[in-house]
This record gives structure tokens, C-alpha cells and sequence, in this order.
């Protein structure tokens, strides 16, 4: 139950205040936030995501298995190819990705938070 408090908390936050979080993230993983420029679809996107998480959280419980199943399959890839993942979203949400210098300790926190979703998403698998 405390997995889909904070969940539904992160998903809510994106949801009702997407600026403040994109902010707040910029303002700790990135060196240089006030020299990239997101792109116009990010903000909202944050609210739809935040919308599907907070659906995906309450709706069944069976999509929010399938949701931690889901994060099982980010978290690899964060996991795997941190680099990557993090050029990968960078390019995506910033008009200007290669101006953004990420922070060192960006890389090795996508792959914790990898392995932290492939471990809640293998508990959702044996606990099936």
C-alpha cells in the first residue's frame, strides 16, 4: 500500500503542478537548468502521465500490477544503458539536449532507480 501512497502522490504532483516538479528536478540533477529549454509538449505531457499513473494506481488492482510490471521494463533499460536512457529523454524533452550538462551523480541514480523498478516488478511477478 505505501508503494501506491507515493505512487499516486508523484503521479498527483504531475498532474496538479508539473512546473514545480520539472523545476525542482532541473534545479537537482541538471548544472546548467536555466540554459535548456524544454519542449512545448513536456508540461503536458507531465499532467497526462500524471492522469495514467494516478489510473493505473486506483482503477484495479490489476492494472496496478501491470503498472509495476511496466516499471520492471524502464527500470531494466535504466538499469542497462544509463547513458543512454538519460540522452535518450533528454533529446525528447529539451529543444537544446545537447546544451544540458547532467550532473555526474545522474547517471548512477537512473541505474539505482533501474534496479529499484526491476526489483518492485519482480515482487509483482512472484507475488502473482
Amino acid at each position: 500500500m505505501m508503494l501506491r501512497l507515493l505512487l499516486s502522490a508523484i503521479g498527483l504532483t504531475e498532474l496538479l503542478s508539473p512546473n514545480t516538479l520539472i523545476d525542482r528536478a532541473e534545479q537537482l540533477a541538471l548544472d546548467n537548468p536555466d540554459d535548456c529549454e524544454l519542449r512545448s509538449w513536456v508540461v503536458p505531457g507531465a499532467r497526462i502521465e500524471g492522469l495514467l499513473i494516478l489510473v493505473s494506481m486506483w482503477r484495479s488492482d490489476r492494472s496496478y500490477s501491470s503498472f509495476k510490471q511496466f516499471l520492471g521494463v524502464i527500470g531494466l533499460l535504466a538499469l542497462v544503458f544509463p547513458h543512454a536512457y538519460v540522452d535518450y529523454g533528454s533529446q525528447l524533452a529539451y529543444t537544446d539536449a545537447s546544451d544540458c550538462r547532467w550532473k555526474p551523480w545522474v547517471y548512477v541514480g537512473t541505474r539505482l532507480i533501474g534496479v529499484l523498478y526491476v526489483i518492485i516488478a519482480l515482487n509483482e511477478l512472484w507475488n502473482d
